[in-house]
């Protein structure tokens, strides 16, 4: 079996929650026995190391240049799709039995000739309408605050096309999957967890008083998170002996002086970390206080595999089906936030009995490889009694 992957943004390293899933995918399509070939219409020329790991799963790599202008707003296309335009040009040289496009941002691939519309499976990381709404109530910057509300009526619109000529779909958030089919019962639609990038999970020795946050930094969602947090829960948890709130993520340098504004002891950050091990491993507890979002926030799910327990409001946790006071921590008030630090600090054997109900729940229904596979055979299924019929 041959498969073509067309991505936004290339995949390796895998430091964001969209390159973790679909780097995972790639490796267990790789595993599963698939010819993988590759196409990257992104930002950034990846390296020349990062290339050399890629080839290790997959045979052939296309990059073409994401191109963006400031007329791009006034099109119907959200600027995230039209700025990928390139792909309608991409010479797709070979026959392959499926595409799959991870996510919406790949689109105009959709209008290239050579693509067969009847192999393509769409990847849905979010529901993007309702994800930069999101983005539009998170940031105080007006002129972004503008440009996200127009992303999102035309991904509202976008979606509508991709109806039309996709009816294979593969959802990260349960919740999105479950709606989507009560919307679209007729749709190959399915609930696709993301892999598990750990082949052995970790677990914290809650020796430390230490509270991680791990997130892009330059999202103004993350942004907002870290600010709640700082406002309304850092101030109550700095009357605990040895706490410490330890940030970490990407800023694709960026300014971090919006941190500037909130007491900053016993804060540790670290920006663009080469490796986040050492992070994990020194920390007692996982929050992430997000206000905002769609999709599943796979920070949640790595620091489970990570080996830290979870603190989250409703929002970061969403989609996952982890349960409440089963798997997770869950709390949208400050109050109720603090409460449960607290109660974690004070009870390491809670903590730990919580981390391990996580993890069993995560190596129990998140098996992507099995549910990819079983998903892709129901096609050849479907696609064999076609022909016969």
């Amino acid at each position: 079996m041959k498969i073509l992957v067309v991505c936004s943004d290339f995949p390796y390293p895998a430091d964001h929650g969209g390159r973790v899933d679909t780097w995972g995918r790639i490796k267990v399509l790789a595993e599963l026995g698939w010819k993988i070939h590759l196409v990257v219409c992104g930002k950034q020329l990846p390296s020349h190391g990062d290339i050399e790991v890629v080839y290790h799963y997959v045979e052939k790599i296309k990059l073409c240049d994401r191109r963006s202008k400031l007329t791009d707003l006034l099109h119907s296309i959200p600027m995230q799709a039209q700025s990928r335009k390139e792909l309608k040009h991409v010479n797709i040289d070979e026959d392959y039995d499926y595409v799959l496009l991870e996510g919406d941002y790949v689109y105009p691939i959709l209008k290239n000739p050579l693509i067969k519309h009847a192999n393509v499976i769409l990847r849905v990381h979010n529901d993007e309408a309702i994800y930069f709404k999101a983005l539009a109530r998170s940031t105080k910057n007006i002129i972004h605050k503008l440009y996200y509300l127009m992303e999102s009526y035309k991904f509202s619109t976008l979606q509508k096309k991709m109806l039309q000529k996709v009816d294979k779909y593969l959802f990260i958030s349960n919740k999105e999957f479950e709606e989507f089919q009560r919307r679209h019962p007729s749709a190959k639609s399915l609930f696709l967890p993301p892999p598990v990038t750990k082949e052995t999970f970790l677990a914290s020795t809650f020796q430390t008083k230490h509270v991680v946050f791990i997130g892009s930094l330059f999202m103004p969602n993350n942004r907002e998170a870290i600010e709640w947090y700082l406002e309304h829960v850092h101030p109550l948890m700095l009357q605990e002996p040895d706490y410490k709130f330890i940030v970490a993520g990407n800023s694709r340098k960026q300014s971090l002086n919006w941190l500037q504004s909130f007491d900053m002891t016993n804060v540790v950050v670290h920006d663009t970390p080469e490796s986040l091990d050492d992070i994990y491993k020194s920390g007692y507890l996982f929050v992430n206080p997000m206000q905002n979002g769609a999709g599943v926030k796979l920070k949640t799910i790595e620091a489970i595999q990570n080996g830290l327990p979870v603190i989250s409001t409703s929002i970061g946790y969403e989609g996952t089906g982890l349960v409440h006071n089963e798997h997770i921590m869950v709390a949208d008030s400050p109050e109720e936030f603090y409460f449960r630090v607290k109660q974690m600090f004070d009870n390491p054997i809670l903590a730990k009995d919580l981390l391990e109900s996580s993890q069993h729940y995560i190596r129990t229904h998140y098996n992507h490889k099995e549910v990819l596979k079983s998903y892709i055979n129901s096609l050849n299924t479907h696609v064999q009694l076609e022909q016969v019929l």
